[in-house]
């Protein structure tokens, strides 16, 4: 063989091992680019709904999966803003923007919110949000409101806000209570009771808050300030007799818990699960005021526990739990008639565990009674019922040691003493204002 054709042969090899060895990194990048083209899942992005609508200052989260970048920007008229646009260098990234409209030079009125997003070469996603921007606060004016409140009483107050779509009160920053307009026509005054819950910070702040669709707020700070009351203390004892006879029973289960566990579990955790269905309950409440005049007691009974009362259980000499009473216990006979307080409708009839078989009447704008440790219920959920009404007999369900009446007041789902309710003084004076507007449509369905 000459050199020549040795050379050629020998280069040939060459090339074909060259082929071999890249053959590999070919397949790769083939595949990569197959990917990108085709198997890499599109662009997701999340949040995009709040652009809808746009107040003077609003922050909104924006959730991207599968990214290679991401662009937002806003248009309105001949004006493109850009909110966002980076490339990030792992696939699944949250943003925080926050938008200020007049900042961006943006009027009230129409805009484009524009989101693009790619995840590879073919794969991307755009979507155009028509949004509204909206930076005028509403109006609000506090009408008429307590200036000293006490712990564990119901009140109420009167706003009058324009350009709302929702109107409360609120302690701090805990939770909403609701604010009705007292009338279905353009009025701005709304009318709302609100509780002063017994364990109230001393120095709670109360505000009344306007807002409106778009996020808009308005805050005013109300005249209220809290005074502390003394509520009784009491130690009960647990006899091994009480919790065979009233606890066990609860339970209706064949393997039972030793006696302070069990205590223990329906006296804490089966209390603190009721209270928050009372919540429940107590925020579905008629738009309308359905009573009038003072709240009556149950007949020719008497005061076996207050609202607020401290009470501290002793088994065998040792203390095991503590509990607060959020009403009055009331004794007359046994199966004593129960009447309704007040006229409205029944919101709940049954069973409600600790308070046993239970009857809540709703009388709209928060405000609602409870009936609680009943024999016997004669209502059904639904029905109308008027003040003075029989609608159960009294009795010993749920967590009773006796035949009695657990009377409770739930405004806005939270209960406070009954006491002030009781007393047509107190309810002339602090509620009286609402009679004033009657006419505007707060007792039409009374």
């Amino acid at each position: 063989m000459n050199g020549f054709g040795y050379q050629k042969k020998k280069g040939s090899r060459i090339k074909k091992l060259a082929v071999i060895l890249l053959l590999p990194f070919i397949i790769l990048v083939l595949s990569y680019t197959a990917y990108k083209l085709f198997l890499i899942p599109p662009p997701v992005v999340e949040g995009i709904d709040a652009f809808k609508l746009l107040p003077a200052d609003k922050t909104i989260t924006v959730h991207g999966k599968n990214l290679k970048s991401i662009e937002v920007t806003v248009a309105q008229d001949l004006k493109s803003v850009e909110l966002l646009q980076d490339e990030p260098a792992v696939m699944e990234k949250t943003y925080i923007l926050q938008i200020k409209p007049k900042d961006l030079g943006l009027r009230d009125g129409p805009a484009v919110i524009t989101v693009r997003a790619k995840s590879g070469i073919l794969k991307k996603v755009e979507y155009k949000i028509d949004a509204l921007i909206d930076t005028v606060a509403p109006k609000l004016r506090v009408v008429n409101a307590p200036s000293v409140v006490y712990q564990g009483m119901g009140t109420v107050a009167l706003l009058r806000a324009e350009g709302a779509d929702s109107v409360f009160i609120r302690i701090d920053e805990g939770e909403p209570f609701k604010a009705y307009k007292t009338s279905d026509g353009s009025d701005s005054d709304y009318v709302v009771f609100f509780p002063v819950p017994f364990d109230i910070k001393d120095k709670a702040v109360f505000y009344a808050v306007a807002r409106d669709r778009a996020g808009n707020q308005t805050v005013r700070t109300l005249p209220a300030k809290v005074k502390k009351k003394t509520f009784r203390r009491s130690s009960i004892r647990i006899s091994d007799d009480f919790i065979n006879r009233v606890v066990y029973p609860l339970f209706n289960a064949s393997e039972l818990p030793d006696p302070v566990s069990a205590f223990l579990k329906v006296n804490g955790e089966w209390r603190d699960r009721d209270v928050k269905r009372l919540g429940t309950i107590g925020r579905k409440s008629e738009p309308t005021m359905l009573w009038k005049g003072r709240f009556l007691q149950l007949r020719n009974s008497k005061v076996m526990a207050a609202y607020g009362d401290r009470r501290e259980y002793l088994y065998k000499g040792k203390p095991i739990s503590r509990s607060v009473h959020l009403g009055y216990d009331l004794a007359s006979v046994s199966n004593a008639p129960v009447e309704a307080a007040n006229t409205g409708i029944v919101r709940f009839a049954g069973d409600l565990g600790i308070y046993g078989n239970t009857v809540i009447i709703d009388h709209g704008l928060g405000l609602m009674s409870l009936y609680g440790h009943l024999s016997e219920i004669l209502v059904k959920e639904g029905q109308p019922v008027k003040k003075g009404e029989l609608i159960a007999r009294t009795g010993s369900s749920g967590l009773a040691g006796g035949d009695h009446l657990h009377f409770g007041i739930l405004v806005q789902g939270i209960e406070v003493s009954p006491l002030y309710w009781w007393d047509s003084r107190w309810i002339k004076a602090n509620v009286g204002f609402i009679d004033s507007m009657v006419s505007k449509g707060l007792r039409k369905n009374r």
